[in-house]
């Protein structure tokens, strides 16, 4: 449904307010104090932001958890520039996190992205990263780097998003919070930090029940996380992190027709319903990083982690939808720092390494289609990746304002499939596939004063197909999918951020990607497949801007421009797409939010959204319409002694828009449609006890 005349009308007046505001504030003389340099990890080492020569942005603690629901990584990523998600409700899937559109057309995780917590990376060897264990109640800041970060990274071509859980060097406190609202919403967070010694220590457990605004999409998790911090001596400290997740429900109510939807909402696509659609899983992950400062120009950092899953999961296929998966996942890595002078300049280099293994022992079944009763055996195998990934990157100071930066990195990926179920139509399936790639980035910066500085960069990046995307689509056949190739770019980007009257944040960039061997999903037998396109290119603009208009009062806005297209596409069918726009990015996307707090500790946000249209297939022949959300939070937060208390309440979807919040993209019998949620509201009030 397009948006109402009267959304619209909020939608431009909005921003028209920001624009203005913003505009006055810059001509305001230069007499306030200066705004906070934010440090990130665009170059995988603490940088100001101003001198970063990429695309970086920053989330802290307050818009993580101010009366957010704090269901998915989307609430607190969804407002970026550059930044797209899909999916907040529906939880056997994942919030579908795009950037720069790398990311968009995955059915489930997060892939084209690579994804850390606390140090320890959540990304798979193969490329797929997920989001279940994920505790966003403990969670202080995410730093969301957008471009190529494959000559740091490995296998991320649209991006990084590292999550930061709370430190626990803060003062010792315990706290609670209560929240429930909507479709049965209902969430209790416990946490508590402190320190003993040079010990320090946080903790935190949150449990979520969701019944969800569709039939048959009930969700279910307990999360619980800690983190250690030990201060062996002066130069050295060691940090570790535990979390395990227990997710027991996540139903998938699954896609619809525009016919389906124009009937009920609300309903489930009944193949799900008759056939159990969803996931129960378990999640465990055990992981330290240890830094050793050798002097004031050698730091050492290393981590380790290992991690155990195991998944049981539904796909309305008849021939191979019930999943059985345990997965092992561990690795380590480890980079030195060396900081000295070039020729009279200052120059920082990097080298490190990176090995990650899994092993998946999968199991897969047939499900009968009326029952949901399972039938024989269609997949019997132990898939194995192991990556292992070298890089070296440095930066030079080539005048006191202009730095130089380089990177390269080389990837190897190995896959193997061991196939012990011989006696099916493709007999014995066993496998194995050898990706390996080089990466180079490069960046100059100029940061003459913190009004303006522009930044030019160029990187290339890869993405190999994950395990799942390399299922061998032919039929009662296992093993890998031999025809797919591991998917490149390059990217050429200009841009420039600043601070203008000491209280006006921004920023802004032009990019071209030219992708190669594009990934992209097919749906057959309700099941996903993927094949390559031959080439695509992505053209986009984003600016945005943020601005304390007065005491208390801050604006922000931004505008993301997406021209996206195939090149060259001709699918397995003989369908030619050249020219076509690729499917499940808008090309326009804006933001607009508006915030108060008082020194009381009153608070208010209101957050406003345009998403433009979105192609749902590659022929364009489907397409989700444009719509505007906006959202509405408040509360009070009050302090007395040591005690201290909050109460607040959250209105999302304010307009009641329709609007689908998902698509499923080249998915058959046209069911390409998640219908999203009308308007819904949460309520919740939490205490906290210094000690």
């Amino acid at each position: 449904m397009n948006p109402s005349p009267d959304a619209r009308s909020w939608s431009a007046a909005a921003l028209a307010l920001c624009l203005v505001l913003v505009a006055s504030s810059i001509a305001k003389a230069d007499d306030g104090e200066p705004v906070e340099r934010m440090l990130v990890v665009g170059e995988r080492s603490e940088t100001g932001w101003l001198e970063t020569p990429a695309s970086v942005s920053l989330v802290d603690r307050d818009e993580i958890r101010r009366a957010q629901p704090q269901l998915t990584l989307g609430e607190s990523l969804g407002h970026l520039p550059g930044v797209f998600v899909q999916n907040r409700t529906n939880f056997a899937q994942d919030a579908r996190i795009s950037i720069r559109g790398f990311g968009a057309r995955t059915p489930f995780g997060i892939r084209g992205l690579q994804l850390i917590v606390d140090g320890i990376p959540q990304t798979l060897p193969d490329g797929q990263g997920q989001v279940d264990s994920l505790d966003l109640s403990t969670a202080s800041r995410i730093e969301v780097l957008r471009g190529p970060g494959a000559s740091l990274y490995g296998s991320a071509a649209g991006g990084v998003i590292e999550v930061t859980s709370f430190d626990p060097i803060r003062e010792p406190e315990a706290s609670a919070r209560v929240a429930l609202g909507f479709d049965g919403y209902r969430q209790y967070q416990a946490q508590g930090h402190g320190h003993s010694g040079q010990v320090q220590y946080a903790l935190g457990l949150a449990h979520t029940q969701y019944e969800g605004h569709r039939a048959h999409s009930d969700h279910e998790t307990t999360v619980f996380n800690t983190k250690f911090r030990f201060q062996v001596e002066d130069t050295t400290d060691l940090t570790l992190v535990i979390s395990h997740a227990d997710a027991p429900r996540a139903d998938d109510p699954g896609g619809l027709t525009q016919d389906e939807i124009d009937d009920d909402r609300r309903q489930a696509n009944q193949r799900n319903v008759d056939m159990k659609s969803g996931e129960d899983l378990e999640n465990t992950t055990v992981g330290g990083a240890l830094r050793h400062r050798w002097n004031a120009q050698h730091e050492t950092r290393a981590t380790a982690f290992f991690a155990v899953r195991d998944f049981d999961g539904r796909v309305p296929s008849a021939s191979r939808g019930a999943i059985d998966l345990d997965r092992i996942f561990a690795g380590g890595s480890a980079i030195h720092a060396w900081q000295s002078d070039l020729l009279g300049r200052g120059n920082r280099l990097q080298l490190g390494f990176e090995l990650k293994g899994q092993s998946d022992t999968r199991e897969q079944r047939a499900i009968d289609v009326a029952t949901g009763a399972v039938g024989a055996l269609a997949v019997d195998e132990v898939q194995e990746v192991v990556s292992f990934g070298v890089f070296a990157h440095d930066r030079v100071a080539v005048t006191e304002s202009v730095s130089l930066s380089a990177s390269i990195r080389y990837d190897r990926v190995d896959f193997e499939v061991d196939d012990t179920l011989t006696s099916d139509a493709g007999g014995d399936d066993s496998d194995d596939l050898l990706f390996d790639e080089w990466s180079f980035a490069g960046a100059l910066a100029w940061t003459p004063d913190p009004r303006v500085n522009p930044f030019v960069r160029i990187g290339t990046s890869f993405e190999t197909p994950t395990t799942t995307a390399l299922a061998n689509p032919d039929t009662g056949a296992g093993g890998f999918n031999d025809d797919l190739d591991a998917q490149t770019s390059v990217q050429y980007e200009v841009g420039s951020r600043g601070v203008l009257a000491d209280r006006v944040e921004y920023e802004a960039a032009f990019f071209y990607i030219r992708v190669d061997d594009e990934l992209l999903p097919y749906t057959r037998d309700f099941s996903t497949f993927y094949e390559n396109a031959k080439r695509s290119d992505r053209i986009g603009i984003e600016v945005a801007a943020s601005a304390e208009l007065i005491p208390g009062v801050r604006a922000s806005a931004n505008y993301t421009w997406s021209h996206f297209e195939f090149d060259r596409f001709t699918d397995g069918n003989g369908n030619d797409f050249d020219g076509n726009t690729i499917p499940g990015v808008p090309e326009h996307l804006a933001n607009f939010g508006l915030g108060y707090e008082s020194p009381k500790g009153a608070f208010a946000d209101f957050d406003l959204q345009y998403v433009g249209e979105r192609e749902a297939d590659n022929a364009n022949s489907a397409e989700a319409d444009d719509y505007v959300l906006m959202d509405l939070r408040a509360g009070v937060r009050h302090r007395i002694g040591a005690w201290s208390v909050e109460g607040f309440f959250g209105v999302q979807n304010l307009g009641d828009e329709e609007y689908d919040d998902n698509l499923r993209i080249n998915a058959s019998f046209d069911r390409f449609f998640e219908p999203a949620p009308g308007r819904t509201w949460n309520v919740g009030a939490g205490v906290a006890r210094a000690f």
